[in-house]
């Protein structure tokens, strides 16, 4: 009868020699990934979208998105304030989610719209769920409105200048079932470009049967994580596996729905999706 032989030193040595080298090779990609994700999570960037319409004369309309701030720190801030300063908008679009969950001190969303104010650029805000959430959406709207902002809940405002006629029109929020773009459309011009600052892409069906050009939002943050060529994972709010308005612009009927990843985030995590602003210029056509 015979029997199986012990494995030999020598090949007890390379078996182990393996398991150290692939338990480097998983540190090292750790490594990697978490300062990837530092960074990404901690430096924003500037992205840019460039439109036309013919509803749009003279020069093109520049406009300034930041969203789903989530109450991120002074350094984030300051990046952004001056990212912001440098390109010069028309007009900046605050689109929801201030604060987050656990934000206790409100000072730091007061401090976010006075840098605005300093800039001398008109500031449009929208609430978000986080907003509705946490009860605080009443002493956010009045900090925003203290510093200058103009909040828009289910109404729209003219903002005609060199670009021509624009209406901008501002929902609540949608996943919180408080959205009402038909309401928020009421009064606006034809001959206006419609801009409509919303949260959620959950505005999508209600825009698709809208006469409004274009919409943007957030909510989404991208996923946080992305997998390069697919898109994101999953999004906060729903959307499950994969979700298909996960980030970028989306046709919805005769408008686009443009979402943007956002400035803050639900946790400090985020891979192949750096934490933006995003410039959108509308040419004339």
């Amino acid at each position: 009868m015979s029997q199986t032989a012990d494995p030999s030193p020598s090949r007890l040595r390379r078996v182990l020699r393996w398991v150290g080298r692939l338990l480097l090779v998983g540190i090292l990609l750790l490594c990697l990934v978490v300062t990837m994700s530092w960074y990404e999570v901690t430096h924003p960037k500037l992205a840019t979208l460039e439109l036309s319409s013919p509803k749009v004369s003279g020069r093109p309309l520049r406009v300034m998105q930041m969203t789903d701030l989530h109450d991120v720190s002074m350094p984030q801030r300051q990046e952004v304030i001056e990212m912001v300063r440098e390109q010069d908008p028309d007009l900046i679009a605050v689109t929801g989610d201030l604060i987050n969950m656990y934000t206790e001190d409100l000072n730091r969303i007061d401090a976010w719209f006075a840098d605005l104010a300093a800039l001398g650029i008109p500031v449009h805000v929208v609430p978000g769920n986080h907003d509705h959430w946490e009860g605080r959406v009443g002493p956010v709207v009045e900090m925003a409105q203290a510093n200058g902002a103009t909040v828009l809940q289910n109404t729209n405002v003219t903002f005609d200048g060199p670009w021509g006629k624009l209406d901008v029109v501002g929902t609540d929020d949608y996943y919180t079932g408080v959205g009402d773009l038909d309401k928020a459309m009421q009064g606006t011009r034809e001959d206006a470009f419609q801009l409509v600052l919303t949260h959620s892409p959950q505005v999508f069906d209600d825009l698709a049967a809208s006469d409004a050009e274009l919409a943007i939002c957030g909510h989404t943050h991208g996923g946080q994580v992305r997998i390069p060529g697919i898109g994101a994972i999953h999004t906060p709010g729903g959307g499950g596996l994969f979700p298909r308005l996960d980030k970028g612009l989306f046709d919805a009927g005769s408008a686009q729905l443009y979402i943007d990843s956002g400035v803050g985030q639900s946790i400090p995590l985020r891979l192949f999706d750096q934490s933006q602003i995003t410039l959108i210029t509308i040419h004339p056509s």
